[in-house]
């Protein structure tokens, strides 16, 4: 919880407290009240005039107790609604300014580094050699600026509903060959890519979306597991539909975020310290592009550890 939640919930409990004192000081006050006139209603009686007022306070007390109450109740639960909102917008306002943070620091390292390659490219005495890789290199970076754009206008479009599906037979084991061999050089270079599946395996569905699913499991298990450690992707044809897979051998995914990785801009932790990049999107896209398909997408502890995100699909 941050300081201005922390605050926020002082706050709404230092008033709710406030408000249980007041009312029970003003029924306190009413019921006194109400006890002399009824005992001035009895003198009345007492020395022979007449009076309307009950001489009994138990009555007082329970329209005191009663009205009271209800007014208590609805003030308590408007205090509380507007409790909810304001700490909605204060977390919606945390993910905000973590995914520009997220974003500033993703451009910023390609633009440099396509800057520095660029600068080395101008400089009198450089090989062919290294003018090509440079070349490859400033490329490659390219290429993830391209994909950050992607990302973000795909986000965009699965928000407000408009993703255009093209509905075509697709070999999924050849889409996801290429996917790995691209994945080798520019997702995940410093893992060990692994597909499992059968040779060949037609569905009709979006190849693009298809890609964008893949591209952003493999993503997401590269970002959260060590360098050096295996990545498997599998498909599998069930009875009512078929599923493809991610595993990794990294830390693996608190149960406790189970229900929230797959939120628009959610990260965990903070991103002031955060170690691994990213703007907390790939799962978003993920999950609305399986929905748009017709599918979904869950997450799994994988043994000994790990994370399992697999992705359903029906018979189409």
């Amino acid at each position: 919880m941050s300081g201005t939640q922390r605050r926020t919930r002082l706050l709404f409990l230092v008033l709710t407290g406030y408000i249980l004192l007041q009312f029970s000081w003003w029924a306190v006050l009413l019921f006194r009240k109400e006890t002399e006139i009824a005992q001035m209603a009895r003198e009345i009686r007492v020395l022979g005039g007449t009076t309307t007022h009950p001489l009994d306070a138990s009555r007082a007390l329970r329209m005191i107790v009663g009205e009271g109450s209800v007014f208590l109740i609805l003030l308590l639960g408007m205090l509380f609604l507007t409790f909810r909102a304001v700490r909605r917008d204060l977390g919606l306002a945390r993910t905000q300014r973590n995914f520009l943070m997220a974003v500033t620091h993703e451009l910023r390292t390609p633009i440099a580094a396509i800057k520095l390659q660029l600068q080395t490219l101008a400089r009198e005495g450089v090989s062919v050699e290294q003018k090509e890789t440079l070349r490859r290199q400033a490329l490659l970076e390219a290429d993830r600026l391209n994909v950050l754009a992607e990302k973000v206008l795909l986000a965009t479009s699965a928000e407000e509903g408009v993703l255009e599906l093209e509905l075509k037979e697709v070999d999924v084991m050849e889409l996801l060959r290429v996917v790995i061999e691209r994945a080798r050089v520019q997702i995940a270079p410093n893992h060990e890519l692994v597909l499992n599946g059968p040779g060949q395996f037609i569905v009709l569905s979006d190849a693009q979306a298809l890609r964008s699913i893949a591209d952003n499991l493999i993503e997401n298990a590269a970002k959260y597991s060590p360098e050096g450690t295996r990545i498997f992707m599998e498909v599998l044809k069930g009875k009512e539909g078929w599923r493809m897979s991610v595993k990794d051998e990294g830390p693996g995914v608190p149960s406790e975020e189970h229900g929230r990785i797959f939120e628009k801009f959610y990260r965990g932790g903070s991103e002031e310290t955060r170690r691994t990049k990213g703007t907390g999107l790939g799962l978003y896209i993920v999950q609305r592009l399986a929905q748009r398909l017709g599918g979904a997408v869950l997450v799994e502890q994988a043994r000994p550890h790990g994370a399992i995100f697999a992705a359903s699909f029906p018979d189409r």
